[in-house]
């Protein structure tokens, strides 16, 4: 199976209204990332707040994700679930309605062994006949993807690749050299992308280029051809910015940023709730510091 990209896809969030969601806003968010040439974009991942958005509102946004950018960029969508004939389902929604390829997490809260994450994979792979991305992230699953249980979950043909947001380095170390020889790993975790790029990843599965698209794509491209005498200079702001994003479970940080350059509200849906007028003002003195205020994407 070929690879459904390398280099940047940008998790997106999603922009709600007090009682639906905002497709205006949407709408920029997607030129956005177009304008700064980014890879592939994944629509409701844990960015995009998921476990809140409706079953009919997930098919209004893949049918408005492929009204957009079907034959310009891939389409990734989020369609993981803890119950295996859920993301059956989901999975199927997003082939059915055009979608390029899925990503799907780790069932969570049951908790699952390895063998049941294989059966499950498998369950996925055989109903679906769908390409899609195994993602793995422990501190929100309660369940890791042991290397070896990837290598054998990625050798079935439709999963062909994995996001790993398990940020143990000893686990990533071990995930690339076993599985990036023959399968696409994406960094999950926008702090650790040069680690990941270092030891062969093909890519990012970011946050940061919600607000930064230009840079982080800037970022990947420099790493491959000149990253020795560029990006680590460029590394201590690259990472003050990448900490703000983990000063609140995400995505509470990249929309307050959001709300703050784009002048937008910043809505979550419950029980996500919106921080303080401190913690804003936190973000704004770090933005300021970095030099990225009104959707500008300077870092120097």
């Amino acid at each position: 199976m070929k690879t459904i990209f390398e280099g940047v896809a940008t998790a997106l969030t999603t922009p709600f209204t007090s009682n639906g969601i905002d497709y205006e806003r949407f709408e920029k968010r997607i030129e956005r990332q177009l304008n700064a040439k980014v890879d592939a974009l994944v629509f409701m991942g844990t960015t995009g707040e998921s476990p809140t958005i409706t079953r009919h509102e997930r098919r209004t946004i893949i049918e408005f994700a492929v009204s957009r950018l079907k034959g310009k960029i891939p389409i990734i969508i989020g369609t993981g679930s803890n119950c295996t004939q859920t993301a059956c389902e989901m999975t199927n929604e997003a082939k059915a309605l055009g979608a390029d390829c899925a990503l799907i997490v780790t069932p969570y809260y049951n908790r699952c062994e390895q063998d049941g994450l294989i059966l499950h994979y498998s369950e996925i792979s055989k109903t679906c006949k769908f390409p899609y991305i195994v993602y793995n992230v422990p501190k929100r699953t309660g369940v890791n993807v042991e290397p070896t249980t990837a290598l054998r979950i990625l050798s079935d043909g439709y999963a062909f690749g994995i996001k790993e947001a398990n940020t143990n380095l000893n686990h990533v170390y071990t995930t690339l050299n076993l599985v990036a020889k023959t399968h696409p790993v994406y960094c999950g975790a926008d702090e650790l992308t040069s680690v990941f790029l270092k030891n062969g990843a093909r890519g990012t599965i970011s946050v940061a280029s919600n607000v930064i698209p230009s840079k982080i794509k800037e970022y990947i491209s420099d790493f491959e051809s000149n990253y020795e005498n560029h990006n680590n200079m460029l590394e201590p702001y690259f990472s003050e910015f990448f900490n703000l994003l983990s000063t609140k479970v995400n995505p509470i940080p990249i929309k307050c940023i959001e709300s703050i350059l784009y002048q937008e509200p910043c809505i979550f849906r419950l029980p996500l709730s919106t921080p303080t007028s401190d913690y804003f003002e936190y973000l704004k003195a770090t933005l300021n510091k970095l030099n990225i205020t009104d959707q500008k994407e300077t870092i120097c």
